[in-house]
């Protein structure tokens, strides 16, 4: 089977999440539009709340892609089905399991912890049965995804991904214009257009991994499995209470209008994350099949390179924040999120570079580390953003979330233990989203102006990534001689 390398899986897992951001910048105003604030305030939370019951996957999804990328591409088919079988038992029972506890303990959150307008509770009442069938099959999906990437087949992974992230936008987005802005119809037809996606997904998978039997079962690789996954769930549990607890303390606190002026640009900085996910999605196979030493040069150069690369998309984004969203979702709407939109950029940058020594340590056989450092964070986080959110509302709340994943990139950092002579490295790449986030702090540049600035910090970070990182240099003497057609 044909295997693609670094670079060019790096790319397919770039691309592949660009078509449903694209797809998202066009259908978030129409959402917001046909449904309304506080009907998409709670479709954000209901997400979310999905999204943190992913912890019943036991980790077995991160486990298994990190057994079978050892076990290598030309591996016997008997040996990744054990793996596979095994792992997808489990996920399917827990998931039925989940799905029942979500439908009830998630109708409990949305009514009586969020300040919930009267006349949406008959619609999330409808709408909620069919999240909960979703989570089934959201959980018995990971261990094929993960079979997919531990054969590096990427390309293949990513276009089933944006087909189906793709009908998940746009389908429930016709249903709100077409039949209904209700949740009761908005949901279920995302659910049913998610639950499509998984299935075919999930058939293509298992199609590539041959002939699978509940025998293969293997109580052996149960118990392993679970070991290696007990401390990544432990880290699916508290990561998305961390990732969801800002918005849950500002649908509290501040009602589900506020969410929705919170998550358009918390959701526009997860997506700006493509690099760092791609960089560390592309590296964890090869991560986990090394020694050591060769990965930890491989997970020292990517970081370096994403500090510049991604630097490089975060300056222009922070200056651009408030004008994008000015033009995006009109002027009322960015007065409120593009501070929040600026300070989270800020943070996300940090926030991806945290992902490269996650990857690591995981991939190196050490889950525990992620899993304490966001036990070790949680209880400061809670007490940082009820202060915050108090005192500065939503800019609170951004505020918080960047502390929060700063301490945590840095603390994953020494952890794994990487040369601290490469901070010297990411000096240049900060000093320019310092400067960018000091340049919009202190003025409100007019269009022509932010696109000035934006222009000449992202150049300044590309050419000092140019001059202090010979991997990125090399990068693009490789794409100059390419796109001119002269040989090396």
């Amino acid at each position: 089977m044909k295997t693609h390398g670094i670079k060019t899986n790096f790319i397919f897992n770039v691309i592949g999440p660009l078509t449903p951001l694209v797809v998202a910048l066009i259908t978030v105003p129409i959402y917001v539009t046909h449904i309304g604030t506080a009907r998409y305030g709670v479709l954000s939370i209901t997400w979310m709340l999905l999204g943190y019951f992913g912890f019943l996957d036991l980790g077995l999804t991160r486990a298994s892609a990190n057994a079978l990328a050892k076990l290598g591409h030309s591996s016997p088919r008997e040996a990744r089905a054990k793996i596979l079988v095994t792992a997808f038992s489990i996920n399917l029972f827990f998931g039925i399991v989940g799905g029942v506890i979500f439908y009830f303990s998630g109708i409990l959150l949305i009514e009586h912890l969020l300040t919930l307008p009267a006349e949406l509770k008959p619609e999330v009442d409808k709408a909620f049965p069919w999240i909960s069938f979703l989570l089934p099959l959201a959980l018995v999906v990971g261990p094929a995804g993960g079979a997919l990437e531990s054969r590096e087949r990427f390309l293949t992974a990513n276009l089933l991904q944006v087909m189906g992230g793709t009908a998940v936008l746009v389908l429930p987005v016709i249903s709100a214009v077409f039949i209904s802005p209700s949740l009761s119809v908005v949901i279920p037809t995302a659910v049913m257009s998610r639950g499509l996606a998984i299935v075919v997904f999930l058939g293509f998978a298992l199609g590539e991994e041959g002939p699978l039997s509940p025998r293969n079962f293997d109580r052996t690789q149960c118990r392993a499995l679970l070991s290696y996954g007990g401390w990544i769930s432990m880290s699916n549990i508290i990561g998305p209470l961390l990732a969801s607890l800002d918005q849950l303390m500002i649908g509290s606190m501040l009602g589900v209008v506020a969410v929705a002026h919170y998550s358009v640009p918390m959701s526009l900085v997860v997506r700006s994350q493509i690099l760092a996910v791609a960089s560390s999605r592309t590296l964890f196979p090869r991560i986990s099949r090394s020694t050591r030493d060769e990965a930890t040069k491989i997970s020292e150069k990517a970081l370096v390179t994403l500090a510049y690369g991604y630097g490089a998309v975060c300056v222009p984004a922070i200056v651009l924040a408030w004008p994008f969203l000015e033009l995006w979702m009109g002027k009322e709407f960015a007065a409120i999120s593009g501070p929040i939109a600026e300070l989270l950029l800020f943070g996300g940058w940090t926030c991806g570079l945290g992902m490269i020594s996650l990857a690591f340590s995981e991939g190196q056989g050490n889950p525990d580390i992620g899993a304490k450092v966001h036990a070790l964070e949680i209880i400061p986080f809670i007490i940082l953003l009820w202060f915050l959110i108090n005192e500065f509302g939503l800019l609170g709340a951004a505020t918080a979330w960047t502390i929060m994943v700063t301490c945590e990139a840095g603390f994953l950092f020494l952890a794994t233990r990487f040369r601290v002579g490469l901070l010297l490295q990411l000096i240049p790449p900060f000093g320019f989203i310092l400067a960018a986030y000091v340049f919009v702090f202190i003025s409100s540049p007019a269009i022509l102006n932010a696109l000035l600035a934006a222009g000449v910090l992202g150049t300044g970070v590309v050419i000092s990534g140019m001059i202090f990182d010979p991997h990125l240099r090399e990068f693009f003497m490789s794409l100059r001689f390419r796109l001119t057609g002269r040989a090396r």
